[in-house]
Parts: structure tokens; sequence; C-alpha cells
């Protein structure tokens, strides 16, 4: 194997030596060939959009990117082209709501050099003394949009999600790996903990932008790694698309039959305790979210001069 540190470049020796060391959490969620609803791409972007961060890293993309299989996008503008979206692959410093910093890792899922990627991971890891590596994916699944979203917890030690896999079935299944999976085992053999969540998402869903699921990943994630996120404005994102969703389905009587048998399946597994069974916990609000989203509804209602006023 060729050197794994020659994957990697870091931004600069300053920026470098100013990052906190010890107990820190290195975050990462890595699309790839499935990330239903986009969720982990939505809460990727959104951690970028709303955290303060720093580059600390970059990797060299053409070396674990295949172009061929995974096209970029390219802007052409009627003459020439204007732009071709290379990916990128870095690793962040960020600070949460409270000044705690913790390690973000953003770009797509790798197409080649998984065990070298894993392993320069793995020496950063160890660089930059991290204390937990936390993972989001998210799956197709039969369930209806109408209900709680659900998440398997998963970890290479029992203490990280013995809490959260309560419940859960130890059921042997072959699934296609991802690199998450991956890394998470050779995060074991090194000595280092690794644990994640997978949301499950409507399988109807699952070529569609749906926020709720980046928002269940990052509540969960959010607990775990003991950071304060701003998930508010994710929370009036989902409410704006789930009333979108529920106009483009109102009417449609096929796909509300689905929905409906989906939803009767659910309420009878969810009944006796274990949503289909794999599921470790349901996404609900936190009490400072709700309080937070019923400050926002009455702002709203006191900039309505006429809040009884039918719209017209």
């Amino acid at each position: 194997m060729r050197d794994p540190r020659d994957l990697y470049s870091y931004a600069s020796a300053d920026v470098v030596a100013a990052v906190p060391r010890g107990r820190l959490t290195l975050v990462h969620a890595l699309p790839g060939m499935v990330d239903a609803g986009n969720a982990c791409r939505i809460a990727a972007t959104y951690l970028r959009d709303s955290l303060r961060h720093v580059r600390l890293v970059t990797f060299e993309a053409d070396e674990l990117v295949d172009y061929r299989g995974s096209r970029p996008q390219a802007v052409f503008d009627g003459r020439s082209y204007a732009s071709v979206d290379i990916p990128e692959m870095a690793l962040y410093l960020m600070y949460d709501e409270s000044d705690r910093p913790f390690l973000f890792l953003d770009g797509p899922e790798p197409d080649l050099q998984w065990q070298r990627l894993a392993q320069a991971i793995i020496d950063l890891v160890e660089f930059f003394e991290v204390d937990q590596v936390v993972s989001m994916e998210a799956y197709p699944m039969a369930v209806p949009h109408t209900r709680p979203i659900a998440l398997i917890a998963h970890a290479n030690d029992g203490s990280l999600s013995s809490a959260d896999a309560e419940g859960q079935e130890e059921t042997e299944v072959l699934v296609p790996a991802s690199f998450g999976a991956l890394l998470e085992k050779e995060l074991e053999r090194a000595g280092h903990r690794a644990m994640g969540y997978a949301a499950q998402i409507p399988h109807y869903l699952t070529r569609t932008d749906f926020p709720a699921g980046a928002l269940a990943l990052l509540r969960r994630v959010s607990e775990a790694a003991g950071l304060e996120l701003p998930l508010v404005e994710l929370g009036d994102l989902t409410d704006a698309a789930s009333s979108a969703l529920a106009g483009t389905l109102e009417g449609n009587e096929e796909i509300g039959a689905v929905v409906s048998a989906l939803e009767e399946q659910y309420d009878a597994v969810a009944g006796d305790g274990s949503v289909h069974g794999i599921a470790t916990t349901m996404d609900l609000p936190t009490a400072d979210e709700i309080g937070d989203h019923f400050e926002r509804f009455l702002a709203r209602q006191d900039d309505d001069p006429d809040p009884g006023r039918s719209p017209s």
C-alpha cells in the first residue's frame, strides 16, 4: 500500500497548530450510492452554512473519485463551459453554538482506495487526538413520511450505543458495504471508538430532498457528541418541505393508499415497542426546539397586522 499520508495535505502549519487537542469528536457524512432523501448531503451542507469553520486538510479527489462512474456536473452557458464542479473531500475544524470544537469530514463517498483512505483518516484521528468518530447514513425503507423517523445505531464499542441500541434485533443480515462501514471496522482495529446512525427514509422519497432525515440525524449526532447544533432553521425547512409534500400528495389516491398502508404497518409494529424490529429511537424534537419553534410562530403572528384575515 502506498503511503496514506500522500492522499492529503494540510491547509497551513499555523491553522493546524491552533487546533485544540483532546476529546475531539470527528463527525462525517459521506453521501454515496445510497443517500436516501439526500439526508446526508443536506446535513453536511447545513453544518457548513450554519457553523464557524476552517479547513484543516484537503484530500486528493483525483485519487479517490471515479469520474466516469460519478460524473461531475458542468455548466454550459450556450457558448462555452462556464465551470466544471470537481468534488472535494476535506477535513474542517468547526465550532458549535457554545464554541465547542469538533472535526467534520465532508465530501462524497470515495469510489477508490478505501483501505488507503481509511488509514489516512486513522492517521489524522491520532494526530488530532480524536476521542470518538460519529457517522451519518440514510437508507430507503418501507416507512411513511407521516410518522417520526426511526434510526439504527451501530458502534465498534458497545458502551457507545448500548442505550440507543436497546430493543434492536441482533439479527445478522448481508448488506452492501459503505466506506463508513469499513472505516468503523478499521478504527476498531486501531483501537479508536466509532459509532453512527442510519436514518430510515420513506422509500418513495429516496430521490427527493427530505430534510426531515437530515434533522433526525443531526439531532442524534448532537446528543451523542455533546454538541449544540443550531437545528431550529433546519426544523423550519423540514416543516416547509412537509407542507409542500402534503400538498403534492393531496388528491393522489394511489399514493395516498400506499401511505395509508405503510402507516398501518408502522403503527402495528410500533405498538409492540420496536419499529420494524431494527429501529433504535424515534426522531422527536427537544424541549428547546419546541420552545424556539413556538417563539418563531408567535413572532410571525405579531408581524401579521390582521392574523384573522383570510388569505386572498
